[in-house]
């Protein structure tokens, strides 16, 4: 490589790092800018791309090219739609899948210092966050509790569903971070604010954001032991986290407030009463998912047409309300949408990094576990700004290697 060339990589390296800190403030604070941040990731690969890049490289690299799978059928779902507006827009929502993984590959491999930066900033972004949401509960504590008692949740800069899974996803990467970390003083600090966001989780009390921290931490902490052989430490972390939902449910009031509702909700739902609370609304909209897919397993609805069939069933099988929702499930929504086929080559697309990378670090691994495990209880990817978020960092962990150390003081002086 010439000297030219390597001014040149260092150069988009560089850019690469800025657009990543726009798009982690964007995911918080902006959803434009989300796109913007988008947009300039690919304007930057075409800059990086005069050197010269084969596309039919890309296409035989199935980590990345299996993504677009994800855009293609979708796209192939209108022949099935009489919707051809709401399918439009489901094509828009998955455009990044066609995109950004031609983008990242061409701007591939990811360097230890850029990887870790970047993950810094969006726990930087949600540390900050916190501040700014802990500061409005305090200020308006008796109408935000008083909502909690009625299954609302603490207000946060995005939807709180999305708000949490970002967290969860930054929690856990504080972990990872510092047990990779090299220097005493950094890896403290990063284990600190790890356990703060965990605690501050907790005090969201959002079930699916909880659900995929423990989840993380889990795995997180089976590599540590695996990786470290500490098996004592695994062991008394692991009792911590069994009994640490206890404690929560006594000492913190907005999680004690989410959980009494949950169960008084479920009850509801149990009586039939249910059609107007938030667990009961979920569990219905999979019933509805499941009978439209009686109807049409093979090939599905299309996926333009999915709203006014669901407000339909719904209508028949539990009666009018304000409010209809799609199926909140990722793998109903795909297979009532697209069918059987459909769902398997859509899948297969989507979990394409994590099944042929060449290097499965932990961060790879992480980014897919909670993608997984949300799709059981929300259609994660049919929103702008998670798919976004999903996205970005199962590219930027497929092109990382995971380093056994890294020492965060000598990057800052760099």
């Amino acid at each position: 490589m010439t000297p030219k060339q390597t001014s040149e990589n260092l150069s988009i390296t560089k850019y690469f790092l800025w657009i990543s800190m726009i798009f982690m403030i964007s995911l918080i604070y902006s959803r434009f800018m989300v796109s913007v941040s988008m947009i300039l990731m690919v304007i930057l690969a075409i800059v990086k791309s005069r050197e010269g890049y084969n596309l039919s490289s890309f296409w035989k690299n199935l980590p990345y090219s299996g993504l677009v799978l994800v855009f293609g059928i979708i796209a192939l779902s209108g022949i099935n739609s009489e919707d051809s507006g709401a399918w439009l827009n489901q094509i828009k929502l998955k455009l990044p899948f066609l995109i950004l993984p031609i983008a990242f590959y061409i701007l591939k491999p990811v360097d230890n210092q850029t990887h870790r930066w970047v993950h810094l900033g969006l726990i930087g972004v949600i540390l900050l966050s916190s501040f700014q949401v802990i500061g409005n509960f305090v200020l308006d504590f008796e109408a935000i509790s008083s909502g909690i008692n009625k299954g609302k949740s603490i207000p946060t800069p995005i939807d709180h569903i999305h708000y949490s899974i970002i967290l969860a996803y930054a929690t856990v990467s504080c972990f990872v971070l510092g047990v990779l970390e090299s220097k005493r003083k950094w890896q403290v600090l990063l284990i600190l604010i790890g356990v703060f966001l965990f605690g501050y989780c907790h005090f969201l009390s959002v079930r699916t954001g909880l659900a995929l921290c423990y989840a993380g931490i889990g795995v997180t902490l089976l590599w540590y032991v695996i990786a470290k052989k500490k098996y004592i430490i695994g062991l008394s972390i692991s009792a911590l986290i069994v009994v640490l939902p206890f404690i929560a449910y006594h000492t913190i009031k907005p999680f004690h407030n989410k959980v009494q509702y949950m169960m008084w909700d479920i009850e509801q739902y149990q009586k039939g009463n249910g059609k107007n609370y938030s667990d009961s609304e979920r569990l219905m909209s999979y019933e509805i998912a499941i009978d439209l897919i009686k109807d049409a397993p093979v090939i599905g609805h299309g996926i333009g047409d999915l709203r006014p069939l669901t407000t339909q069933k719904h209508k028949e099988k539990y009666g009018v309300k304000e409010k209809y929702i799609y199926p909140h499930n990722q793998y109903l929504y795909i297979l009532t949408a697209v069918g059987i086929l459909g769902a398997l080559l859509f899948f297969f697309g989507l979990f394409c990094p994590i099944l042929f990378a060449t290097d499965r670090n932990i961060f790879l691994v992480l980014i897919f576990i909670m993608l997984a495990l949300s799709f059981l209880v929300e259609n994660t990817i049919q929103r702008a700004v998670i798919t976004a978020f999903f996205l970005f960092f199962i590219l930027l962990n497929l092109g990382f290697r995971s380093p056994t150390k890294v020492d965060l003081s000598t990057d800052m002086k760099n």
